[in-house]
């Protein structure tokens, strides 16, 4: 069958990109160390490994796998779960600086009618 997928050798295509399991893997554990990196400054390493599992869907274990490279597989279904969550964090924290820089920037507005 010229069509038939190989159980030895699986192939995925995303955005029309070769994507093999370690490819799978390592974007994984870089999506994972990236929101817990993002949090470690603020609350240190434990709180930030206990947040990323909360935001991501995981367990604290599995995030220290991520962080420290002892991650092995990822299924599809985690891997499009996690995915999509990040992204949602992501929205929203640039909601989040979109509102900030708002209201500086209105502060900014209110200091300059002051002085005039």
């Amino acid at each position: 069958m010229p069509w038939s997928i190989s159980s030895r050798r699986v192939e995925h295509f995303v955005r029309g990109a070769q994507m093999t399991a370690e490819i799978a893997v390592n974007e994984f554990a870089d999506i994972v160390t990236e929101a817990v990196r993002a949090r470690k400054e603020a609350r240190g390493m434990k709180a930030a490994i206990h947040d990323t599992a909360r935001l991501l869907g995981l367990t604290e274990r599995r995030v220290r796998a991520c962080i420290y490279r002892e991650i092995r597989s990822v299924t599809a279904g985690e891997w499009l779960r996690v995915r999509a969550r990040f992204a949602a964090h992501l929205e929203a924290e640039q909601r989040r600086h979109i509102a900030e820089a708002e209201l500086l920037s209105a502060r900014l507005d209110a200091l300059k009618k002051e002085a005039a």
